[in-house]
């Protein structure tokens, strides 16, 4: 299952952020699986920030309403949150803490917090950090990575709890149309039956609930 039909499964509403709700990949404004127009699809309110102010004038240009121009880390609306949802966010910011002191506070008690991140054991992350050492990331704009229990660690520490996590595949995401990154995608499918899912999928998922 992609990542995105993840997400929404542990989405409650009837109010939602969607933190980089531009999404990956410049906008997918026109994507099936383009996560702000999902969630806007399934729930009556919701709420979207992006860092990208061009981004966000693009979408209210299209029509899209109830967009902010902010950081996950500078977080300040006027309203809370039955979930919070940062698709493939934190591992770009300078400060997750402060994101995470942030989203506690837009949150309703028993809010949802829906994290996901690449996962940094998958076959897909392992071997580009092999062959192309010591370049070990592909995206220059990532400033760490999480594990399970790092993720969990950190969010323990702002009060969150752990109600769901499990491994996603998240390679259509991914803007690399190289023959290279074929041929392993295809590989995936073909030994998918036998792989741990640690190491098939590419991404985790996370779900935390507000104490």
């Amino acid at each position: 299952m992609k990542r995105t039909n993840e997400i929404l499964q542990y989405v409650i509403g009837p109010t939602v952020l969607d933190i980089g709700c531009a999404g990956q990949d410049a906008l997918k404004e026109h994507s099936k699986d383009w996560l702000h127009g999902l969630l806007l699809k399934n729930f009556p309110q919701v709420v979207g920030i992006d860092i990208s102010a061009e981004d966000i004038n693009r979408l209210e240009n299209l029509g899209f309403q109830n967009l902010y121009i902010q950081s996950a880390e500078d977080l300040n609306l006027p309203s809370t949150f039955n979930t919070i949802v940062a698709g493939e966010v934190i591992e770009h910011l300078s400060n997750p803490g402060v994101f995470l002191e942030k989203a506690y506070k837009h949150l309703i008690y028993d809010g949802r917090l829906i994290v996901t991140t690449p996962n940094p054991f998958s076959a897909l992350h392992i071997l580009y950090a092999f062959f192309k050492y010591p370049k070990t990331c592909s995206n220059d704009e990532h400033t760490c990575w999480f594990c399970p229990s790092t993720l969990r660690s950190l969010l323990q520490r702002f009060r969150f709890q752990e109600i769901y996590f499990d491994y996603v595949n998240d390679y259509e995401t991914i803007n690399n149309f190289s023959w290279r990154f074929k041929i392993f995608t295809v590989l995936i499918r073909l030994l998918g039956p036998i792989l741990p899912r640690r190491l098939r999928c590419n991404a985790m998922l996370f779900v935390f609930v507000k104490n």
